[in-house]
């Protein structure tokens, strides 16, 4: 559905002439994402228009001349997943990337004031040069600090020490979808952006409750996050060439672990006691095919896998990192951890102490920028399945209706062969928290391969509902119903307050509420 003319020298006025487009080639690049699109890789909706503001009095306008005239829009800033494409007809896109500046780093109080396109690599640069650190998403350094911390979810390994985005926003800068501006927590008083809560007013619940409105309660500008003491050098020196780039020199005091265990109770009993011990910059539990995806080529992953090894060696296995801020502190944490270890039959891995396993764990722990491309690397596409955070039996109950369901699929030639358990599972608040992704991989230019990985995802959502596992983390609303919509119904109706809060502060309904909810 095109723009009328008028109403695109509305935008273009706003933002000028280089900064908005409709042409129909740069549309269809928006409608590009490797995961997610059931046909593939291309959306199936277009933006009407792509507009790039640079500031908040430019996102201000365009949602006033958005109200005006009737028109839905959905920002974006990294522009990871199809939640962040128009899920409507003659939408426009906002393209946060003008809006990319780290506005203050606070040393004394210890946060960051970042732009909506600052990403988690730029910040951690600048942060490490005032011996700070900030925490990082499962997803990778390459996207929004700002959106996990607002908008999307925002769990990450590192989550053992530094808790998850939702926890660490602090003052915040929001255009409401009326185009009304609204400052959250002490940033609401006047009083600078150290708290999220307080004394100003306290709208977290609201503004992204658990995991997030997906942009669908309009555009956050800015936004205050807390950062971590960091012990390492101001700056990471590397060695080798990207993608394999190793830090040059070990960090001090830092000590990367891989464990397995008989059981996958045994291996849910030790992260609980290891939480509660609160030792440990970073867990994060590792499936076979995981470690081999980190470690190796696509060819080399493959003739590793097939010998078996892996699935042998680490069938419940976790990565545990310690970086203590002292010799003394060093040696207590890896006194407590082989106490644990021995409570709980847990073995130390012999691939975690080659010299290989050390130098690119290390380094993709601290940057977490092997991840993704870890997950592209064999079939050029992936997703994710299940996902909520709950318990960490939850989170292994996960892992089993995940591995069953996905032998499935894996039979039927249409996703990847990993053994079927190929999850992520991460631990926060004391181990008191866990939260289980379980990945797939599936070749995103084949249609089989690519409707057959959706249906997976459709299905999993429905074992989440079956077997009472908790809303997942997936966005369903591309192929077929909703998730809130969905689960709202077995989990205490909470879709009805989305509609609610929707309804107030959209009246409009004019920020896209394809990933979120409608008004009532």
């Amino acid at each position: 559905m095109a723009l009328r003319g008028d109403i695109y020298r509305l935008f273009e006025s706003v933002v000028g002439p280089e900064n908005i487009s409709d042409d129909p080639a740069v549309l269809r690049s928006y409608m590009y994402q490797p995961f997610g699109a059931k046909e593939g890789v291309w959306a199936d909706i277009s933006p009407a228009a792509v507009i790039m503001p640079s500031s908040t009095e430019e996102v201000v306008a365009i949602a006033k001349i958005c109200n005006r005239y009737g028109i839905v829009f959905k920002a974006m800033s990294t522009g990871w997943g199809m939640h962040n494409l128009p899920g409507v007809e003659g939408a426009v896109s906002l393209d946060l990337r003008r809006m990319n500046r780290i506005l203050e780093i606070d040393e004394k109080n210890m946060y960051a004031v970042v732009e909506p396109h600052v990403i988690c690599m730029q910040l951690q640069v600048e942060a490490m040069k005032k011996g700070l650190n900030c925490h990082i998403i499962g997803a990778g350094s390459n996207t929004s600090v700002l959106a996990s911390a607002t908008s999307v979810v925002g769990y990450g390994p590192d989550g053992l020490s530094m808790g998850f985005s939702g926890r660490n926003l602090l003052g915040v800068e929001w255009v409401l979808p009326t185009g009304d501006v609204l400052k959250l927590g002490s940033l609401g008083a006047d009083s600078g952006w150290f708290c999220g809560d307080g004394p100003g007013p306290s709208l977290r619940g609201i503004m992204r409750g658990w995991e997030g409105a997906w942009g669908g309660l309009g555009v956050f500008t800015k936004g205050a996050v807390k950062l971590f003491h960091w012990n390492g050098p101001t700056e990471l020196e590397m060695k080798r060439t990207p993608p394999n780039y190793v830090l040059k020199e070990p960090l001090r005091f830092f000590k990367v672990s891989l464990f397995s265990f008989s059981t996958i109770e045994k291996l849910a009993e030790a992260a609980l006691k290891l939480g509660e011990a609160e030792i440990g910059y970073f867990i994060s539990r590792l499936s076979p095919s995981f470690v081999g995806l980190q470690l190796a080529s696509g060819a080399n992953y493959v003739a590793t896998w097939n010998t078996g090894m892996l699935q042998q060696m680490l069938k419940y296995a976790f990565l545990f990192v310690i970086f203590a801020n002292s010799e003394r502190e060093f040696e207590y944490q890896q006194k407590l951890l082989a106490q644990i270890l021995e409570e709980t039959d847990g073995q130390t891995s012999p691939i975690s102490e080659t010299k290989e396993m050390q130098e690119q764990t290390s380094t993709a722990v601290i940057k977490v920028d092997a991840v993704v491309r870890s997950c592209f690397r064999t079939t050029g596409g992936f997703n994710t399945s299940f996902g909520s955070m709950d318990t960490v039996d939850l989170a292994m109950n996960q892992i089993k209706a995940g591995t069953e369901l996905k032998d499935k699929y894996i039979n039927k030639g249409v996703i990847m062969d990993d053994g079927g358990d190929n999850s992520a599972t991460l631990a926060f608040d004391q181990g008191h928290l866990a939260y289980t992704e379980m990945l797939i991989m599936y070749d995103h230019h084949d249609r089989d391969s690519a409707e057959g990985a959706c249906q997976y995802l459709a299905e999993s959502n429905q074992a989440c509902l079956d077997k009472k596992l908790g809303p997942p983390i997936f966005q369903i609303s591309q192929i077929g119903k909703g998730k809130h919509g969905a689960f709202g119904p077995a989990c205490f109706n909470y879709d009805s307050w989305l509609r609610k809060i929707k309804g107030e502060f959209d009246p409009n309904n004019t920020s896209d509420p394809t990933a979120y909810a409608s008004p009532e």
